[in-house]
């Protein structure tokens, strides 16, 4: 939720974290069966650094969730809902589902196609982010490896969330 003492995401510093974060990250993790130890494991934190990101006292950054994202085999548009990022507060507060995509016939065409497939919660990554430009060529890139593919699209889709909600998340 986009709460001015604690954002999920403050693009001003570019660092993620809050008790909701938390909270998503740790709902994600025990839904995916990967434990404490990996998670710390995947972004070369101590355990206990972790525990601080999981318990909301401490932020991390974007290659740390790139790292977080990989390790969860989440897509990153998924990542960030679950983790309450891009929470349904976010939504409300006028983010636009389909804020990542160009005005005009394509995010007209992809809000046809999410009327038709009548999601509740979850913007179809998939089918959605492939119909961007900017993340269509990231995908094809063949100087990335997958780790960098999936930073560069955090980053990509933080950046335009900041943008579309004039601050942070």
């Amino acid at each position: 939720m986009i709460n001015a003492d604690e954002p999920a995401w403050d693009g001003r510093v570019g660092t993620a974290g809050g008790a909701a974060f938390g909270r998503g990250l740790e709902a994600l993790a025990a839904e995916r069966e990967v434990s404490h130890d990996r998670l710390a494991e995947a972004v070369d934190l101590p355990l206990e650094r972790l525990a601080a990101v999981l318990a909301g006292t401490e932020r991390v950054g974007v290659s740390a969730l790139a790292r977080l994202a990989q390790a969860l085999r989440t897509r990153p548009i998924e990542f960030l809902q679950r983790t309450e990022i891009l929470s349904l507060g976010a939504y409300a507060f006028g983010l636009d589902p389909l804020y990542f995509l160009p005005d005009g016939p394509i995010r007209y065409e992809a809000r046809i196609y999410m009327r038709e497939i009548n999601p509740r919660h979850r913007v179809p990554e998939g089918d959605m982010t492939k119909r961007n430009p900017a993340l269509a060529a990231v995908t094809a890139d063949v100087v990335l490896d997958a780790l960098g593919k999936i930073e560069v699209e955090l980053a990509y889709l933080l950046r335009a969330a900041v943008q579309q909600t004039g601050g942070t998340l």
